[in-house]
């Protein structure tokens, strides 16, 4: 009589062509998140800006997005250990959130100069008949001084300690002085950070916690399968 145990069917398909499984599957599920949220964050960057903090409910959007994605690629992994997992979501969120980060300075950065700030400036630039965009490259390369002088070193840090401690700033732009400043700064800054963690890391979990189970699950049943009902 031969002893065989049957086979998971889609998973063992993919052992044989090749494709990750055991951990080498779950890293590289890893992997894809941290690259598609990263993605992500150039518009996540721009979200967050919306009134009263509506845009920190796309960060759980785009865990769900990202996290069944994921699942895809991580699944041959499974069974996994819970607290393998959970490091992984967390540890996914970090780094990704930082990636936004680093897209929400450059946008900050790039857009410090627009209209209505330094008015001015620009009321000069036309009467010299010198181009007005340029007073907004000069606005832009005049923050990223200002941040890496003030709040070192500069960047993308330099940027958060800015946020956290006033998100406001005296800029001078062809002699003439104006205030620019963020929506959302002081000590909201850092809670609204924690926030984007928490919601980015429950929609991946949302998806990736099913690695914990031996077998596929599914919501629908297989063709001829009964259902089960439990008591």
């Amino acid at each position: 009589m031969d002893n065989q145990t049957p086979s998971d069917g889609p998973d063992d398909a993919q052992a044989s062509a090749g494709v990750p499984t055991g951990l080498n599957a779950w890293y590289w599920g890893l992997l894809t998140a941290v690259v598609l949220l990263s993605a992500l964050g150039w518009l996540l960057a721009r979200l967050v800006w919306l009134p009263f903090y509506f845009g920190l409910f796309f960060f759980l959007i785009a865990g769900l997005l990202v996290g069944a994605v994921s699942f895809r690629v991580a699944r041959p992994a499974r069974p996994l250990r819970r607290n393998r997992i959970l490091v992984g979501v967390i540890a996914v969120s970090v780094v990704a959130c930082f990636a936004t980060l680093v897209h929400e300075y450059r946008h900050v950065a790039a857009t410090i100069g627009d209209p209505p700030t330094f008015p001015a400036a620009r009321n000069a630039a036309a009467r010299k008949n010198q181009p007005i965009h340029a007073i907004k490259a000069k606005a832009t390369e005049q923050f990223r001084a200002a941040l890496a002088n003030d709040y070192p070193p500069g960047g993308p840090i330099g940027y958060a300690r800015w946020a956290i401690s006033s998100g406001q700033m005296l800029l001078s732009v062809e002699g003439c002085e104006d205030e620019v400043s963020i929506s959302q700064s002081g000590y909201a800054w850092p809670i609204r950070g924690l926030a984007m963690i928490v919601l980015m890391a429950a929609g991946l979990w949302c998806n990736m916690e099913s690695l914990r189970s031996q077998n596929p699950v599914s919501v629908f049943l297989v063709p001829g399968e009964e259902a089960e009902e439990e008591e």
